[in-house]
């Protein structure tokens, strides 16, 4: 069964057997540690053919109480869909985070692909974005491994 736990330890698995630290990552090698990690791991948490898989970008400012920044994220998504008719999404994934103030000029963004004829179609997408061009080599304030789940 998957949840947010789960997916998280597949992600630090990956990272840990490609000996990637997340403190030294930038946008470009993240973008593409992703994407390999979506490519070439397939998931033993995928159970029955209606769960559904895909890569979610997104970037724009965020605020939660008096913590702000600018987020930069590449998330691995499973969709669940529930007893009751009602889907879970189930993700994990990586987030730059950046000094908020010096990128307010960037319009919020995201899109997802969810299978692998489009990966390369994705990759365009997100290496063609305004965010990715000017944080490409931009070290972030941090970077954050994500997990969580929404119903």
């Amino acid at each position: 069964m998957a949840n947010s736990y789960s997916l998280l330890a597949a992600l630090q698995n990956f990272l840990h057997q490609r000996g990637i630290e997340i403190e030294d990552l930038t946008a470009d090698p993240m973008v593409r540690l992703m994407i390999d990690w979506f490519r070439l791991v397939p998931l033993d948490l995928l159970k029955g053919p209606s769960t559904a898989e895909a890569l979610v970008f997104r970037y724009g400012g965020w605020s939660e109480g008096c913590a702000t920044g600018f987020r930069f994220s590449l998330l691995r998504r499973i969709t669940e869909p529930g007893a009751d008719g009602a889907d879970t999404d189930w993700f994990a994934g990586i987030t730059l985070m950046f000094e908020p103030s010096r990128y307010a000029n960037l319009v919020p963004f995201d899109t997802a692909s969810s299978d692998w004829k489009s990966l390369d179609a994705f990759l365009a997408a997100v290496e063609s974005s305004p965010a990715y061009n000017t944080l490409a080599g931009v070290q972030p304030m941090t970077v954050l491994l994500e997990s969580g789940g929404l119903r």
